[in-house]
């Protein structure tokens, strides 16, 4: 199924997202796990002696053993001049930057069974273009082109917007407390539903979750006693207890309490601890909200934001105003899967699958119909009854006029006809016999045009002929 991706890099941890094609839209951001027990993956990168390059928990496990073959903290380091030296190869930090991007979006690509249709990255708000030139460049080197980068203040916010409403207008504080240190941030949605970055600040103190670290690990030393440096085991040691430093930390913010080889540690004293810094951290993000009078929301995110004592002074200095980011180290990459369903092309709905002839199923029985023969009126005249159509009733007279003429002639006798009197046009009897009936009409000729119509007494005169030569015919017939 189709998808874009959105990737977070952090300082300590990578994180990513996806949202998948649904129909002709794009659907919610979902998280991709690419750790082996939990969503993120460490952002570690380790050249092993073979010549091969692994990333993610692999790489942290090689690290604690080999760590000069290990390369970490390099992303906030893209555009620093000094090269990184990892074992015996010197590489850049944009280089190992996109070998991690890579490797991050050829495990979604198996787990997918495709790539993706466009990949957002995240970057800081202050990267300016030569930065993200850098980072470009690198990615090309390893064949990623469908790739926009996107700073991390807008993602959070768009993250944000995807479950609360936000207007055009609405300025957002994001305050983002990742491994590194604290990012904050004023953000304010345009009228065609993007964000812009307002201000933006970086801490430079130590204050986020490698500092939260340092202070139970130092804790957890000075209880339970130092590692000899002489100890040919000595960094492998310090690098399994840092770990469960690490672990125990993260314990607090779900538990009131955590132990570390048989050292209790509470949430109280850990709290106490880290108020200072984290105190500190709440007066740089009121720094750069307080010119945004109009301030609806702020939005907390970042992986240490899980740590209860930072929600609970940020609600205490933004009271009625600020929103913990549900699952706040994946909130990031969130957002960044969000843009890039808008910048990826829209999605098209799968065609209709093809049936083809042998699995389509049979078609329905055709339904009775019974069907009544229409009565047609009986025709008026009986020529239009013969011949369906009033302009041939011309024809058909020319048709019986021949006929009639024709009977006449096979009918006459052999004696020729008596000559009319003189001056008469009537026509005589053409056989002395008696005429058989004929079924059709009589016929008359019409008198041609050269002899003038007969008159009245004419036809008087054609009367008395004919009844005399019939009472004479009767005559002889009677002897």
């Amino acid at each position: 199924m189709p998808y874009v991706l959105g990737i977070d890099v952090g300082t300590c941890r990578t994180a990513a997202a996806l949202c998948r094609q649904n129909g002709s839209t794009w659907g919610d951001a979902e998280a991709v796990q690419l750790g082996e027990r939990t969503a993120t993956a460490p952002t570690v990168v380790y050249f092993a002696a073979d010549g091969t390059v692994v990333v993610g928990d692999a790489a942290d496990r090689n690290a604690a053993s080999d760590p000069a073959n290990a390369a970490r903290d390099f992303a906030r380091r893209i555009g620093d001049e000094v090269p990184l030296m990892v074992g015996r190869e010197v590489c850049t930090a944009e280089t190992l930057t996109a070998v991690l991007i890579t490797w991050a979006v050829n495990e979604v690509s198996t787990a997918e069974g495709e790539p993706p249709k466009h990949v957002v990255v995240t970057h800081p708000a202050d990267w300016g273009n030569h930065r993200r030139r850098l980072l470009h460049r690198a990615l090309r080197q390893t064949n990623l082109d469908n790739v926009t980068l996107l700073p991390e203040p807008v993602a959070i916010s768009e993250n944000h917007a995807a479950a609360e409403d936000v207007q055009p207008g609405d300025a957002l504080g994001v305050y983002d407390l990742g491994a590194s240190g604290l990012a904050v941030a004023v953000v304010r949605r345009s009228q065609v539903g993007t964000f812009d970055v307002l201000n933006s600040a970086e801490s430079v103190d130590s204050n986020g979750g490698y500092s939260f670290d340092d202070v139970v690990f130092e804790y957890v030393r000075n209880q339970g006693g130092g590692i000899d440096p002489a100890d040919p085991d000595a960094w492998p040691k310090l690098a399994r207890l840092r770990q469960e430093c690490v672990a125990a930390k993260e314990f607090l913010s779900a538990s009131t309490e955590a132990t570390v080889r048989e050292i209790l540690l509470t949430r109280a004293e850990f709290e106490e601890m880290i108020r200072t810094s984290v105190q500190a951290g709440i007066e740089e993000l009121l720094r750069i909200i307080r010119p945004a009078t109009d301030l609806k929301t702020v939005v907390v995110s970042g992986g240490s934001a899980r740590i209860p004592l930072v929600s609970e002074l940020v609600k205490a200095e933004v009271p009625s105003r600020t929103v913990i980011a549900p699952e706040p180290e994946l909130a990031c990459a969130r957002g960044a899967a969000i843009v890039a369903s808008r910048l990826a092309p829209a999605p098209q709905a799968a065609p209709a699958p093809v049936t083809s002839s042998d699995e389509a199923p049979p078609p329905p029985p055709r339904p009775h119909i019974e069907v009544t023969p229409l009565e047609l009126p009986a025709p008026r005249k009986a020529m239009r009854a013969l011949t369906g159509k009033p302009k041939l009733v011309g024809g058909v007279s020319a048709l019986v006029l021949a006929a009639g003429v024709g009977l006449t002639f096979y009918m006459r006798s052999e004696d020729p006809p008596k000559p009319p009197a003189p001056g008469s046009s009537a026509v005589a009897p053409v056989n002395n016999s008696k005429p058989t009936p004929l079924s059709g009409p009589a016929v008359t000729p019409t008198a041609t045009p050269s002899q003038p119509p007969p008159s009245s007494s004419s036809s008087s005169k054609k009367s008395s002929a004919t009844k005399s030569s019939t009472a004479t015919k009767t005559g002889e017939d009677g002897r």
